[in-house]
């Protein structure tokens, strides 16, 4: 088997996979979105664009971001299915490098790595993961990555390492970490600067996929059928007036829209805020990552009004993740199967 030339850190996420790697001694990130569709697109008309046209066994598939027609990817099957390994590809030649032989560090829901009754690995799922990460996958007049190593992380509490560790904690702090992603919502606390981890807990049934449904539901109702990839941007460029108006075509409906994503927002924000009550009264501190950490914020802020400054949005919240696995696992490939 080759020898990985390259590490790379993914956040493979159900709407977008973050990915994160080393160059030149600095770390560097992008954000791959998924919308992908079956069948293949036919060759672009601009020498300039490039198509991806994916075969995986015997089914085509193609990236295609603004088709109505693109596949779900907010369930927790994804991790284990076609269109992951499909995004984890399509993501990595985002990053601009010469496809070669690479190790990568990806990352599961907490409620998929730990078995609910006694908080251990999941040894089947890990394995799942990784196996479906290693298939067969080919791009028609392309070259891929070759992934020849998968190791497999648990998501949302890595993302704090370095904010916790500069924040000046004391080793008796509990740290309540939410991670509000497409799909899930995870959460953490820990103790001190990452001392320990005294409880995880995770849900399903969570996540930004509720605005983007309903987002879609309401744009189909405008004469605005749009692929998820275009609803999560309306989401969050609603307040872009020119934006808005290009994307809806009904413009009576333009408000109504609008209003729709906010009262979905809200919802989103109050189901996370009543999950993080529930699983953590009284914590000192409260850190929001992930790509729903903005739309959450608020409701956040309303549950634990006492905390303050002490309730802190992580700085790009949706990279968090990736960024630190990058910084304190990818540089040394004898750590990643110590989390």
């Amino acid at each position: 088997m080759p020898q990985a030339k390259m590490k790379f850190a993914i956040d493979d996420g159900s709407t977008n996979v973050k990915i994160s790697w080393i160059e030149n001694g600095l770390v560097r990130s992008i954000t791959s979105p998924n919308s992908f569709r079956k069948e293949w697109k036919s060759a672009a008309l601009l020498s300039d664009k490039k198509v991806f046209n994916y075969q995986v066994g015997s089914t085509k598939y193609t990236y295609d971001a603004t088709s109505d027609k693109a596949l779900s990817t907010t369930h927790v099957a994804f991790q284990y299915d076609d269109l992951n390994l499909l995004s984890v590809h399509h993501a990595l030649l985002q990053t601009g490098i010469q496809p070669c032989p690479v190790s990568i560090l990806v990352t599961l829901p907490i409620t998929e790595y730990y078995n609910a009754d006694d908080c251990q690995k999941n040894e089947e799922n890990i394995a799942r993961k990784k196996a479906n990460l290693m298939r067969e996958i080919s791009l028609n007049k392309g070259e891929l990555f070759q992934i020849v190593d998968v190791q497999v992380l648990p998501e949302s509490l890595p993302a704090v390492l370095t904010t916790l560790m500069d924040s000046g904690v004391n080793p008796y702090t509990k740290s309540l970490v939410i991670d509000c992603g497409g799909t899930t919502l995870d959460m953490g606390v820990i103790v001190g600067e990452f001392d320990d981890v005294s409880a995880v807990y995770g849900n399903a049934d969570i996540g930004v996929s509720m605005v983007t449904d309903a987002t879609r539901k309401a744009l189909a109702a405008a004469d605005s059928d749009a692929s998820y990839l275009v609803a999560n941007e309306l989401i969050k460029r609603r307040q872009d007036r020119d934006f808005v108006g290009d994307v809806i075509n009904d413009l009576s409906k333009v408000d109504w829209v609008l209003g729709k994503i906010d009262e979905k927002i809200a919802e989103l924000g109050s189901a996370v805020a009543y999950e993080a009550k529930t699983f953590a009264r009284n914590p000192n501190r409260v850190y929001l990552v992930g790509g729903g950490a903005s739309l959450i914020e608020p409701a956040i802020r309303d549950a634990y009004p006492s905390l303050g400054d002490k309730i802190v949005l992580v700085p790009e919240p949706q990279e968090a993740l990736s960024r630190e696995i990058c910084c304190y696992h990818a540089a040394d490939p004898q750590t990643a199967d110590a989390v």
